[in-house]
């Protein structure tokens, strides 16, 4: 019972702290000024506090072996700063990459060979008051504990992105499914929290295909209980399938009727079919503001987007430490173009081989500087990588001190469409074993293309080699999403509502071709097929196979 008093107790004060949307951008430039300044102090307190005086953490596992202490991070941090100190701890194997961090490799390092569980990384200084999973991303959803001053933290930071990009007040809407761990719920609360509540909550998946535990479903009641009764009541989730984005495009054209603006948030795939939908309706949603996330913005969806007057802003953020980055009001010539907000998040690029491939990526690692957040991330890998740079913008983020630009987001662990992930270790067994045990052929007969077409959509093919003979591709495809859905690593929100999603967007087909080989002659489980590159790839895939 202790923790349903701490969450309701911490409902109500976080709903007394509730600001105006002028307090809120006031407070948020203020607030994210001095922790800016105050960069380097907070970044030590923390380590401090939370790794060197903290005997249950990972991080001395690695650090004792080296003889690394609290005065020699300190002194790093005086000499090169933050990023510097963080290159000298990876050098010295002091880091954690995405399959260790989840505990799915030992960590054999420094002389030392130990398993990682997840609650090893969760933040000390938390008095947490409810659990989600993470966005189906890693094995079964690593567990991140929610506080309600990490939201008030958190939505500072959406007062101060929609802010800059003259949305502080314009009605706002989500389309995310309900799912744990999808963003809808807690950017609700955060929205609610700046004195925007999103208008509406449009959601991908029916509440009545969710096989969530009482619990769940209890705590979600809850919180829109509680809403009701301390004065911020927050838009509950109605049910609008993939293919039914007209009617989100609907609520925007009208919204835009009586404001200059209007926010979308929701995943770059969807905001896509919004787009499409109003074009096909001739519906005017100029000066609708896209918040993408889950997915990359790729250069092909940017374009659809825009086409329509409309603007994508990209959001990205990892469910271990929430929002991190996000796009400015200033045009760049990258797609995915975000500001890291410096002050909450420290990366670095950690070289690191794919899974499966011979191919290398900069793979970011993160370390968490925010006092509030849910895990305690000291040079930790999440599976993503990219570019990083510094530079001066000229935008309000370049003002509060958000110098260092991320850009050509991937992730070499997961695969993602339409907002629904799944990690690599189940859906590589599926193609290599189970579905050539089942249908015949070997492990280099089945392959999974990720490909985006003209429109801007990314769809996958399992491409089945014509070697294999007849086949029922019904049956295969029915098959392989049923696997998926059963694998012991399946995660929470794939297995309530990944299925359902990828077959509203026919996410998946199956092709009869040989599957694709890479330049150095490799089939590998997973291919992605580059606009630039389809035709040449094709003649390969037909050269290798002769």
């Amino acid at each position: 019972m202790r923790k349903y008093y701490r969450f309701v107790e911490g409902f109500r004060r976080f709903a007394k702290q509730r600001m105006t949307p002028e307090e809120a951008i006031t407070l948020a430039k203020s607030s994210i000024k001095k922790r800016v300044a105050a960069r380097d102090e907070n970044f030590l307190n923390f380590v401090e506090k939370g790794v060197f005086q903290y005997t249950s953490n990972p991080y001395l596992k690695l650090l004792e072996p080296k003889k690394i202490h609290f005065d020699d991070l300190k002194n790093w941090v005086s000499r090169d700063g933050i990023e510097g100190a963080l290159r000298t701890l990876e050098s010295e194997g002091v880091y954690y990459t995405v399959d260790e961090f989840k505990g799915k490799v030992p960590v054999v390092r420094n002389g030392v060979e130990f398993w990682c569980k997840e609650g090893m990384f969760d933040n000390p200084f938390l008095s947490y008051v409810y659990e989600v999973r993470s966005g189906a991303t890693r094995s079964a959803g690593t567990r991140v504990r929610i506080d309600f001053d990490y939201l008030h933290q958190r939505s500072l930071y959406d007062a101060l992105l929609l802010n800059i990009h003259g949305c502080l007040e314009a009605p706002i809407a989500n389309w995310f499914p309900v799912f744990p761990g999808a963003p809808g719920i807690n950017s609700s609360l955060r929205f609610a929290h700046i004195g925007n509540p999103a208008r509406r909550w449009f959601s991908q998946v029916p509440e009545d295909r969710l096989n969530v535990n009482w619990e769940k479903k209890w705590g979600t009641k809850l919180i829109f209980t509680l809403g009701k009764l301390h004065g911020c009541p927050l838009a509950e989730p109605e049910y609008v399938p993939l293919d039914d984005a007209l009617k989100v495009a609907k609520w925007a054209a009208a919204a835009l009727q009586e404001n200059e603006r209007c926010v979308v948030y929701t995943f770059a795939a969807s905001a896509v079919r919004i787009c499409i939908a109003a074009a096909d309706n001739n519906l005017n949603i100029k000066g609708t503001k896209f918040l993408v996330t889950g997915e990359p913005l790729t250069p092909q969806k940017r374009k659809e987007i825009e086409a329509l007057g409309a603007c994508a802003v990209p959001v990205y953020g990892i469910s271990e430490a929430g929002v991190i980055a996000a796009g400015c009001e200033q045009a760049h010539t990258e797609s995915d173009h975000c500001h890291l907000y410096k002050d909450t998040t420290a990366i670095i690029s950690h070289r690191q081989i794919v899974p499966h491939s011979d191919l290398f990526v900069d793979s970011y690692l993160f370390t968490t500087l925010l006092y509030e957040s849910p895990k305690l991330l000291l040079n930790v890998g999440m599976g993503d990588y990219g570019n990083l740079s510094e530079q001066d913008c000229g935008c309000t983020f370049g003002q509060v001190g958000f110098r260092t630009h991320l850009s050509g987001i991937r992730s070499y662990e997961k695969l993602t469409g339409e907002g629904v992930t799944f990690v690599d270790t189940d859906f590589v067994r599926i193609i290599e074993r189970e579905l050539p045990e089942r249908f015949g052929g070997k492990s280099t007969d089945y392959q999974l293309v990720e490909k985006e077409d003209s429109r801007g959509l990314t769809h996958l093919q399992l491409l089945v080699s014509p070697r294999i003979g007849e086949t029922q591709e019904t049956k295969v495809l029915d098959t392989f999403l049923n696997l998926l859905k059963r694998a012991e690593d399946s995660p929470e929100s794939w297995s309530q509502s990944g299925t359902e999603m990828w077959k509203q967007s026919n996410m998946v087909q199956i092709v009869r071709e040989f599957p694709i080989a890479t330049a150095s002659g490799k089939i590998l489980p997973f291919f992605v097929l580059k606009p630039k590159s389809v035709a040449s790839a094709e003649r390969s895939t037909v050269s290798q196979k002769i």
